[in-house]
């Protein structure tokens, strides 16, 4: 019998075993939870559509630059090839060699419009800059001749 009076007799309670006290301290866990677990998630979300977004500015602004560096070079190579065509015409041709390497037609004659700047050179009476010195006083002699002659001025009436 004593043991049925021991299976049958309440226990006793151990101290803050109250069950009131337990509803409480499950609500102050369930307080503290989800109120961590909402910034959580937050943080989460937060972190997956403002990454994304940073990283589509990032890439939108190189595309755009990309573009306009693409229009840049679109407009260099049209004008290159305007240039190309131009020189595939006889007449284009002529100009360029005419312009760039400065060659003349048969029929006609240069004419300088402006004289030639007087250079004092000063150089040493020893070879090999007494070749040099012979040169320039045949060149200054020459060039005295021709200032006798009468060029023509194009800004003269």
């Amino acid at each position: 019998m004593s043991q049925r009076n021991s299976q049958s007799a309440p226990r006793p309670r151990p101290l803050g075993a109250d069950p009131s006290a337990r509803v409480s301290r499950d609500s102050r866990r369930r307080f503290a939870i989800v109120p961590l677990g909402t910034l959580f998630i937050g943080a989460v979300l937060v972190a997956l559509s403002f990454l994304p977004l940073r990283t589509w500015n990032k890439q939108r602004t190189l595309v755009a630059q990309r573009t306009a560096q693409l229009a840049a070079y679109e407009d260099i190579n049209a004008s290159l090839q305007e240039e190309v065509d131009n020189l595939k015409t006889p007449d284009g041709a002529k100009e360029a060699v005419r312009s760039q390497l400065g060659y003349l037609s048969p029929s006609e004659k240069r004419v300088p419009l402006l004289d030639s700047p007087s250079a004092s050179i000063k150089l040493p009476d020893r070879w090999p800059y007494s070749l040099v010195n012979n040169i320039l006083k045949i060149k200054t002699e020459e060039a005295n001749l021709n200032k006798s002659i009468e060029i023509l001025d194009t800004l003269q009436p």
